[in-house]
């Protein structure tokens, strides 16, 4: 595969701008800062690295700061202990709109004109997909006067229900991920050169994997949708989705890295906490929550840089169930919350969510040539699929047969992710009869648990643990479902509403605001568009599906 480096053409919500800088991606050799018009096939690979990269697991995506809202992950950057600025998150919004939307915008409007379907269905997909992730961080946002440039330099803030379901106005996402998949449905599109199967960077130019994602992306929907209705309508909306063709477990949406550096097509996670000084710390609840349950995935989730066996003293937090494990707390009020030596002591994320290195009990100080840095970018897997299956067939059909064996199913497929990572790293992988202990181990807490309520905790809990890497969907399961519990200070909880699935800590942190159900909006859009809400919302407001 060859790569190329060049500069991009972005936008904004409403109006057109160049990026200040140059960035690498893969298969692209076109500078369009002068162009009369830019090929759909050099459109279509920068909106999906940027799509990858803003919503992911690194400094500039939106999941490494909902990690930390969900205790995975620690880190003072923009979200610290649950307090935001008005500038927090202007860098992921700006980049959702300027390096992704926008250009899915033009590759429908120049693709329906060139007669390309399947770049457009792909484009209207990864359209509905994007804008879902931002409604539900943001609530209202621009949408349907947005990426118009010029023509609308100021777009309205649609409402977020509106956005999904639509109105006799506004395109919802269900009819746009509709028309995305009667478009790659179109028989005679116009070829591209290079071809589609050489420029797209998820499925590689395969419109059946394609389809199964809209697919599955709806049923995503539906049910984060299930409070808002009645059992028997979200019945009839994902029944024939539950038997249709949807994403197979070789056909996860996700972005691919390479171990390179110049051009630097590494996993920008990896970039973030393989240097001298790690941006994030793992959240202790999290850690010890999986070495509790003897979770085999640990090494592979995590990398302690001191050996097993071994520990260190004047750290905010050492691990008395595993003293190789270190980090800081959120909020703590030790002594040692930003000592110097933490950087080269604490633990850090491993190979599967960013690339890192596999765990072997030997520790080492982590750099820049200490994993590949080839881990994916999860964005929304067959795994996450089945446990969604799970949560509907206990809920909505109140069927716990059904339920068991999607989350069964499910729990598997999360560790064949796991060992396809390692596979692929050179790594060892899992063994059977270790997974099959879990597993059972698993399934005996679903039917252990007294109540469907409790059932729903275990599902959530496994899905949390499965999707470490990719935060927003973590962070959306917990804010519409009370699952799974987390651990957060005293005075995050009296803040919150009862049964919000917060428990108190240990009493050695101090939180800075309330657990916030939605993130701020940057103060630029507020203050300089006059159709925006020109104040930001109570963190507090929740989400419309959050009933």
């Amino acid at each position: 595969m060859k790569l190329f480096k060049f500069c991009l053409i972005l936008a904004s919500a409403g109006t057109l701008a160049v990026a200040p800088g140059c960035k690498d991606f893969y298969n692209v050799n076109v500078n369009p800062l002068t162009p009369t018009a830019v090929d759909l096939n050099s459109l279509l690979p920068v909106a999906q690295v940027n799509m990858a990269e803003y919503l992911g697991d690194n400094i500039g995506g939106l999941s490494q700061y909902t990690m930390a809202l969900m205790q995975q992950l620690y880190n003072t950057r923009n979200i610290g202990n649950f307090q935001q600025t008005g500038d927090a998150f202007s860098g992921e919004w700006a980049g959702l709109y300027r390096g992704v939307l926008i250009n899915n915008e033009r590759i429908i409007t120049q693709g329906t004109t060139e007669q390309r379907w399947n770049y457009v269905g792909i484009a209207q997909l990864q359209k509905a997909y994007v804008f879902s992730q931002m409604v539900d961080v943001w609530g209202d946002i621009p949408y349907s006067e947005a990426l118009k440039g010029e023509v609308n330099p100021a777009p309205r803030f649609d409402k977020d229900e509106a956005i999904y379901n639509g109105t006799t106005t506004i395109q919802g996402l269900f009819s746009l991920i509709d028309e995305g998949l009667a478009n790659l449905a179109k028989p005679g599109s116009v070829p591209t050169k290079p071809t589609l199967s050489a420029v797209d960077l998820i499925y590689k130019g395969d419109l059946d994997k394609w389809a199964r994602f809209g697919r599955t992306l709806k049923l995503k929907l539906y049910n984060q949708l299930r409070k808002t209705t009645t059992a028997t309508t979200v019945q009839s909306q994902v029944g024939p989705l539950l038997t249709g063709p949807l994403m197979e477990e070789t056909g996860d949406f996700q972005l691919g890295y390479l171990n390179t550096t110049n051009p630097d097509n590494r996993n920008p996670g990896y970039v973030t906490d393989y240097n001298a000084n790690p941006e994030n710390r793992i959240g202790r609840y999290f850690y010890e929550g999986m070495l509790t349950l003897n979770d085999p995935r640990k090494p592979y989730y995590f990398f302690n840089q001191l050996a097993a066996g071994t520990t260190t003293t004047n750290q905010d937090y050492i691990s008395p169930l595993d003293p190789s494990f270190v980090t800081v707390r959120p909020g703590t009020s030790s002594q040692y919350a930003s000592v110097a030596t933490t950087a080269s002591v604490q633990t850090v994320q491993g190979l599967y969510p960013v690339g890192g290195r596999y765990d072997d009990g030997k520790g080492g100080k982590t750099g820049t040539t200490s994993g590949k840095a080839e881990a994916p970018q999860r964005l929304l897997t067959y795994y996450s699929r089945k446990y969604t299956e799970a949560e509907l067939r206990l809920t909505v059909y109140n069927d716990v047969v059904a339920a068991r064996t999607a989350f069964d199913a499910a729990v598997q497929a999360s560790f064949n992710k796991v060992n396809a990572i390692a596979t692929a790293d050179g790594s060892p992988v899992i063994p059977a009869a270790s997974i099959t202990t879990y597993k059972t181990s698993a399934l005996a807490r679903f039917d252990n648990a007294p109540s469907a309520e409790d059932k729903l905790e275990v599902i959530m809990y496994e899905k949390y643990v499965a999707s470490f890497g990719y935060g927003v969907d973590v962070y959306t399961d917990f804010r519409r479902t009370g699952h799974p519990t987390i651990r957060v200070s005293r005075e995050a909880v009296a803040q919150s509403a009862p049964n919000s699935g917060l428990l108190v800590d240990d009493g050695a942190t101090r939180a800075n605001g309330p657990f916030p159900l939605r993130l701020y909006y940057p103060t630029n859009d507020l203050t300089l568009n006059p159709n925006s809400p020109r104040s930001q919302r109570d963190v507090t407001a929740p989400i419309f599906w959050d009933k």
